[in-house]
């Protein structure tokens, strides 16, 4: 669940992260942001966060699958 000013709404199928150590994942402005994994390799794109969760109590982000983005828009990345 994520919280906006319209009320808690649900999410399946999203990419649930927090941040490492004392410092949260993500800020305000950083939607749409590219997040990459260990390889960087682009996995998600950015959609939410907030400053409250997570086991270092500094929020949690979300992220929609990038597989997903990119079936829905129909395109594909070239390398």
């Amino acid at each position: 669940m994520v919280s906006f000013d319209l009320g808690d709404l649900r999410f399946d199928g999203q990419i649930e992260i927090e941040g490492a150590g004392d410092d949260p994942f993500s800020g305000p402005g950083d939607s749409g942001s590219l997040i990459v994994n260990a390889e960087r390799r682009g996995i998600g794109l950015l959609f939410a966060g907030g400053d409250q969760g997570g086991t270092n109590g500094k929020g949690l982000t979300y992220a929609n699958p990038l597989r997903a983005v990119l079936d829905a828009l129909e395109v594909d990345l070239v390398f």
